[in-house]
């Protein structure tokens, strides 16, 4: 990332990059992403009882002046889907993988990275201020669009956000 200064960019390329419009955050951004899906068997007529492999992103960086401590975010899943992993995060509804999300949603808590720390206190180290949690499940129905959840909700007292915008992906700051 570029800080001004000499032009230079000192940064390596394995550091997590910070979204186009951030700018104009000064708390919390919270985006999901939709990375992938892909019809599973048994492949069935019926296209609410067809089964399909996906991928996504939930991904949290603190772009404020306090450090969010055992973060939680609430993603309201809507399309039955079954977790099947959530590397980066753990369930805090208790549910062992593969966990029944169904039309409710569920709760994802930071582990290990359950602290974000700030930019000001890591010199913008995007590392300790970024929290990745990469899902892979199975959801129902829907043959055609981008399957996204109803919502996502920081779920943290003292951080109030916004209803989620909807540009290319669900995000809240």
């Amino acid at each position: 990332m570029n800080s001004g200064g000499d032009g230079g960019d000192d940064s390596g390329s394995d550091i997590p990059t910070v979204p186009k419009g951030l700018d104009t955050c000064d708390g919390i951004y919270v985006t999901y992403n939709f990375i992938s899906r892909e019809k599973t068997y048994p492949h069935v007529k019926n296209v609410s009882a067809q089964s399909w492999a996906f991928r996504s992103q939930l991904q949290l960086m603190n772009m404020g002046t306090i450090e969010l401590k055992s973060w939680k975010v609430i993603v309201g899943f809507q399309h039955n889907e079954m977790l099947v992993s959530a590397a980066g995060g753990i369930l805090v509804d208790g549910d062992d993988f593969p966990a029944q999300v169904g039309n409710n949603g569920t709760t994802v808590a930071g582990h290990p990275n359950s602290d974000l720390k700030t930019g000001i206190e890591t010199a913008g180290d995007m590392t300790q201020i970024t929290a990745n949690v990469e899902f892979k499940g199975t959801q129902f129905g829907l043959k055609n669009g981008t399957p996204m959840p109803k919502s996502i909700k920081l779920a943290h007292e003292g951080f109030a956000c916004p209803k989620p915008t909807k540009r290319s992906k669900p995000e809240i700051c």
